[in-house]
């Protein structure tokens, strides 16, 4: 009798072994096959908008909190995350480079709030990303497609499939953006020293500390207060300082000047330190910069949507043999939408809304 209880309690384990495992099995089947599905529909989103500007919907998991548990300070160490998390092991390869920019907060006669920014860099393509992650905000933000080794040089242009691949990367590749809160994000950059704090904290580097704010932040001040958890660490090489504005209207410009992180309340910046310090005013773009501050000191900071495009116009960059104005955009803070020029073609501005 005992020996048949054994045996029957044996017989049980084992079903319920085999029945775990089939259930763990399936679990793992699903779960990739929805991956999988996920990041062929974020492919498959890509469109062709106008000239070499793009748009896309990311739908697959991003995998933004993993990232930044593992700490990354440099380009190849973000390049190295993203393979793992994102591209099965396999390597990667980005390409960040200088760039300039302008970039300003304003505020229309009915009382809503936008964001000016011009992107100034060698001549490449451009990707406007929708991001809806499960655990953060939806967010719009423009990518400079080169920084994602995507290129007509290269023949990667997002038609091609390592274009789409590329694509997937896209997240980490954000220079400025909104999200659904109504915070904005703009990089500019700096030429004093690059940024590389040590002081324990987990490290991040510039793009992906973009991605974070637009994910994570509602307000200028969540935005601060994310920001001084984190050593960061200057992406490609270079100094910046970031633009952030909220739907208060609180407009602010972070720095990491001396290795310190500085807050600055303005509402307008280009390419040189406005932080206090040995280097302040050190860099270029200080004719772009009188420029804006003509215009918003004449109108008290108030625009319409249009005349923030014009003014973008007012202080865009011909090609001069290193750069030019890549895209001119708009930020529509209250109404989470985009106005996009492309090329410096002000006669067709694109404008984006999900709401």
């Amino acid at each position: 009798m005992e020996e048949q209880r054994g045996s029957k309690e044996k017989h049980m384990r084992r079903k319920w072994m085999i029945l775990t495992a089939a259930v763990v099995l399936v679990i793992v089947l699903v779960v990739g096959t929805v991956t999988l599905f996920n990041r062929i529909r974020t492919m498959s989103s890509v469109q062709r908008v106008e000239g070499d500007l793009y748009s896309a919907d990311y739908y697959a998991d991003y995998k933004l909190d993993e990232v930044l548990e593992m700490g990354v300070s440099s380009v190849e160490e973000l390049e190295t995350a993203l393979s793992k998390k994102l591209f099965f092991g396999y390597p990667i390869e980005t390409n960040e480079n200088l760039f300039g920019c302008s970039a300003f907060a304003a505020t229309t006669p009915e009382g809503k709030h936008i964001v000016g920014r011009n992107f100034d860099y060698a001549q490449a393509g451009a990707l406007l990303l929708y991001t809806q992650p499960e655990n953060g905000y939806r967010s719009y933000s423009m990518v400079n497609l080169a920084h994602l080794g995507v290129s007509e040089e290269q023949g990667t242009m997002p038609e091609t499939l390592k274009g789409k691949l590329s694509i997937l990367a896209a997240p980490y590749g954000s220079v400025d953006g909104l999200n659904e809160k109504g915070l904005s994000v703009s990089v500019l950059e700096l030429e004093t020293e690059p940024t590389s704090q040590d002081s324990g904290k987990t490290d991040i580097t510039t793009t992906l500390a973009v991605r974070m704010l637009l994910d994570k932040a509602s307000t200028t001040n969540e935005a601060i207060a994310l920001l001084e958890k984190y050593d960061m660490h200057s992406s490609a090489g270079m100094p910046y300082h970031l633009l952030i504005s909220d739907a208060s209207g609180q407009t602010v410009i972070v720095d990491w000047a001396d290795q310190k992180m500085n807050v600055v309340d303005t509402h307008f910046a280009t390419n040189f330190q406005l932080s206090p310090g040995d280097d302040y005013g050190v860099g270029i773009g200080h004719d772009r910069y009188d420029k804006m501050k003509e215009i918003l000191d004449a109108t008290d900071s108030t625009l319409t949507p249009e005349e923030a495009m014009n003014l973008l116009e007012e202080v865009s960059i011909e090609w001069n043999g290193e750069w030019d104005t890549e895209w001119s955009v708009v930020y529509h803070i209250d109404d989470f939408a985009v106005d996009i020029s492309n090329d410096m073609n002000y006669d067709k501005v694109h404008h984006f809304s999900k709401d």
